[in-house]
C-alpha cells in the first residue's frame, strides 16, 4: 500500500468505473454480508456484551461506568471514522483502495474483543471500547464509501434495501444466538468473532474496486468542505438526532428489562436474557420487513424524504410505548415500532445521503464526514443518560426514552426541508 506525493507527476489510470452500469447480485451480496459484519461487530456488544461486562466489572455503578466507556468509545469513533475514510480515499494498492483498510479494521476488532473479554478494570473496559470504536470504524469508513464508488444511483434503494439488512440481522443474531442460545462470556465473544470473519471473507477476497477517479487527489486530507451543501448539512442534523434516539435505546435497553418491576413480576428474574432476546426479536423482525419494502418502493417511486419523515414517527410513536406502557406486551410493541420505523430509516437514509454527495470523488472523506453523525449520539446518549438517570434518582428509564422519542421525531422531521432530492 503506498500514498503518492502530491506532486508526483500523474501516472496513467485505468477508466474509472462506470457508474451508470448496474451492480451484480454477486457484489451487491458481498456488500451485504461485509455491512452485516459491522452490524454483527457492535451490535451484540453494545447492547448485550459490554452491559454485561460493565455489570461484572462494577456492580453498584454499572450505569455510569457503561456509559463512561461508551462516551469515550464514541470520541475514538467519530475520528477514526474520517481518518480511515480518507485514507482510503488516497490510498493506491494493487488490492484496492478500500480493502486493505477494511482487513486492518478486522484485526484491530478482533484485538478489541479479547481486551474488552479479559478486562477486570473500569479503565480496561474503557481502554478496550475504544480500540474497538478505532477497528470497527477502520472498516467501516472504508466499507460505506463502496456503495457511491459501485452502485449507481438508479440501484441505490435496492442496494440500501439490502444493506439496511445488516441491522435486523445482527440484532437477531444477538437475540437469538448470543443473548438466548449461548452461554458464558468466552463463547459469546468467540462466536460472534467468527461469524464477523466469515461474514467479511466474501467482500475482502471477491470485489473488484474500481479505479480511483482521475479527479481523486492523491494525498488524504480532512476536509469540512461538503459542509457547504446545505443538504448535506441536514442530512447530517437529521442522522445526529435519530441516531441519539437509536442509541439511548440500545444503550440502556437490558437495564430498562432489569429495572422494570412490571416485566420481573409477570417472568421472574431469572427470565431478564429471555425477555431482552425477545424484544430484540421484535425489533429485529419489523425492521427488516419496513427496510426492504421502503427500499424498494423509494426506487419504485423515486421519492426518499417522506420514508424518512414517516421512520421517525414511527421511532417516537415506539420510544413512547416504552415509556408509557411498561406492562406486557407495551414493551414487545414499542420494540415493534422502534424496528420498523429504524429499518425504515437506515434504508433510505443512506440512498439518500449517496445521492447527496457533494463530491463522488472524495465518498470516503465525506461519508465519513456525515458518519460522524452516527458517532456523536454515543457521545451524547450515554452524557445525557447519566444526567436523566441520576436526575430522576436511578429509578427508572421512563424520561430517558421520552427524551429519545422527542430527538427521533426532530430527527426524521428536519429531511423534509432537502431540496436535492425528493
Amino acid at each position: 500500500m503506498s500514498f503518492s506525493p502530491e506532486d508526483r507527476p500523474a501516472e496513467p489510470r485505468p477508466a474509472a468505473v462506470d457508474r451508470s452500469a448496474p451492480v451484480s447480485k454477486g457484489t451487491l451480496a458481498c456488500l451485504t454480508l461485509a455491512q452485516t459484519a459491522v452490524f454483527v461487530a457492535f451490535v451484540p456488544l453494545l447492547n448485550f456484551l459490554l452491559p454485561l461486562k460493565a455489570e461484572d466489572v462494577d456492580p453498584a455503578g454499572k450505569v455510569v461506568l457503561l456509559s463512561q466507556a461508551a462516551l469515550w468509545g464514541g470520541a475514538a469513533c467519530g475520528l477514526a471514522n474520517i481518518v480511515f475514510g480518507s485514507l482510503s480515499d488516497a490510498t493506491r494498492s494493487r488490492f484496492g483502495r478500500r480493502r486493505p483498510w477494511i482487513a486492518l479494521g478486522l484485526l484491530l476488532t478482533l484485538a478489541a474483543y479479547a481486551v474488552i473479554h479479559g478486562a477486570e478494570t473500569g479503565l480496561g473496559l474503557i481502554l478496550g471500547v475504544v480500540l474497538f470504536q478505532v477497528g470497527l470504524n477502520a472498516v467501516f469508513g472504508p466499507l460505506v464509501a463502496l456503495l457511491p464508488d459501485l452502485v449507481p444511483d438508479r440501484q441505490k434503494g435496492v442496494a440500501s434495501a439490502l444493506l439496511g439488512t445488516a441491522q435486523p440481522t445482527a440484532t437477531l443474531f444477538t437475540s437469538l444466538v448470543v443473548a438466548i442460545l449461548l452461554s458464558g462470556s468466552v463463547w459469546r465473544f468467540a462466536v460472534t468473532g467468527a461469524a464477523i470473519c466469515l461474514l467479511l471473507t466474501p467482500l475482502l477476497l471477491w470485489v473488484r474496486e474500481p479505479a480511483a477517479p482521475p479527479s481523486a487527489g492523491p494525498r488524504a486530507r480532512f476536509s469540512l468542505e461538503a459542509l457547504r451543501s446545505s443538504d448535506f448539512r441536514i442530512a447530517f442534523v437529521s442522522r445526529l438526532l435519530v441516531q441519539v434516539a437509536v442509541a439511548m435505546n440500545a444503550l440502556y435497553l437490558l437495564y430498562y428489562v432489569q429495572q422494570s418491576d412490571p416485566l420481573i413480576e409477570r417472568f421472574g428474574v431469572d427470565s431478564v436474557d429471555t425477555v431482552f432476546g425477545w424484544l430484540l426479536a421484535a425489533w429485529t423482525a419489523t425492521s427488516m420487513v419496513a427496510g426492504i419494502v421502503g427500499g424498494v418502493w423509494s426506487d419504485r417511486i423515486e421519492r426518499r424524504k417522506v420514508f424518512v419523515v414517516a421512520s421517525g414517527v414511527l421511532l417516537a410513536a415506539g420510544l413512547l410505548a416504552m415509556a408509557a406502557f411498561p406492562t406486557w406486551p407495551g414493551p414487545l410493541v414499542g420494540q415493534a415500532l422502534f424496528g420498523a420505523g429504524l429499518g425504515l430509516y437506515s434504508t433510505v437514509d443512506i440512498a439518500l445521503v449517496a445521492q447527496i454527495l457533494p463530491r463522488p470523488e472524495r465518498a470516503g472523506r465525506d461519508l465519513g464526514l456525515i458518519n460522524v453523525a452516527n458517532v456523536l449520539p454515543q457521545i451524547a446518549a450515554p452524557a445525557l443518560g447519566i444526567v436523566i438517570f441520576q436526575a430522576n434518582a436511578g429509578q427508572s428509564f421512563i424520561l430517558t426514552y421520552v427524551a429519545a422519542a422527542l430527538f427521533a421525531l426532530t430527527g426524521g422531521g428536519v429531511i423534509a426541508v432537502i431540496k436535492g432530492v425528493r
